[in-house]
């Protein structure tokens, strides 16, 4: 019974999915292929940004030089369209894949049907992980591809696939973080605006905390602090605390979704 609860569920998010790829895809495309056909051109730009004072470039994740190589250029634009536009995609399906069941009323249906509230939180979380996962391999197949074209795949696979794996967690940060909220409501509703603006507003908090360079010890309550974008550095591998923390966060999260649903009263 869970696994057609889970297979109804992916036809109904199925085209919001695809549409979110494809645009994600075609952004990551024109951005990297504007690159690689206009390389040298590029240069002429980063005499504008080099204008800018130290903590802007800082916050806008550019340095001096950093788009000599395709990975410095990658690095500068991947906080847009994975942790962000991606994650704010995350948090809207977090937000309405099982609130929607309260809030267009179709809970007494689902929960007259043989399934305990264990596994229709499984079902709906497994939909969630689906639907963020599948969006960035694709990512990641698409940024292996075009830095590996221009620069060399020995040179890049290993930082893009660490630098999406980091994106790939946010995302479910997001998607978990949405879906918790929804079920702590008295009444579920899929809070799309809030959620995303949510999103946006860490976004902006971690990036003005990186300009004033004061209090930066809230950046740890931002889940992009644990997006290492050096992606420069001879050194540059994957950050176990940092997985450890972002993974942790998730499974809390899920946990405590998991808790509440099982003892909250359902509103038809």
């Amino acid at each position: 019974m869970i696994g057609l609860v889970y297979k109804k569920e992916l036809k109904r998010d199925f085209k919001v999915m695809l549409i979110l790829t494809l645009v994600m895809t075609g952004f990551i495309s024109f951005t990297l292929s504007i690159y690689t056909s206009m390389k040298e051109s590029m240069m002429a730009i980063t005499e504008l940004y080099s204008q800018m004072p130290e903590a802007f470039m800082k916050a806008l994740n550019w340095e001096d030089g950093q788009w000599e190589h395709i990975l410095g250029f990658y690095a500068t634009y991947f906080v847009y369209y994975v942790p962000l536009f991606t994650g704010a995609y995350a948090i809207y399906l977090g937000t309405t894949v099982l609130s929607r069941e309260e809030h267009q009323r179709t809970a007494e249906f689902l929960l007259a049907k043989p399934l305990s509230r264990q596994e229709i939180v499984t079902s709906k979380l497994a939909v969630l992980v689906t639907y963020i996962t599948i969006p960035n391999l694709v990512l990641w197949v698409c940024g292996i591809s075009w830095s590996g074209i221009d620069t060399g795949f020995n040179e890049t696979f290993t930082q893009v696939s660490i630098l999406h794996l980091y994106g790939w967690l946010v995302c479910l940060f997001f998607g978990a973080l949405g879906f918790m909220a929804t079920i702590l409501m008295k009444r579920a509703k899929p809070i799309v605006g809030p959620a995303i603006g949510i999103v946006m507003g860490l976004y902006f908090f971690d990036m003005m905390l990186r300009i004033t360079d004061k209090a930066q010890f809230l950046l740890w309550f931002t889940p992009y602090k644990y997006i290492d974008l050096n992606l420069l550095d001879p050194e540059y591998h994957l950050n176990g605390w940092n997985v450890l923390i972002l993974g942790g966060a998730i499974l809390v999260m899920s946990g405590v979704s998991y808790f509440f649903y099982r003892r909250k009263d359902i509103l038809l």
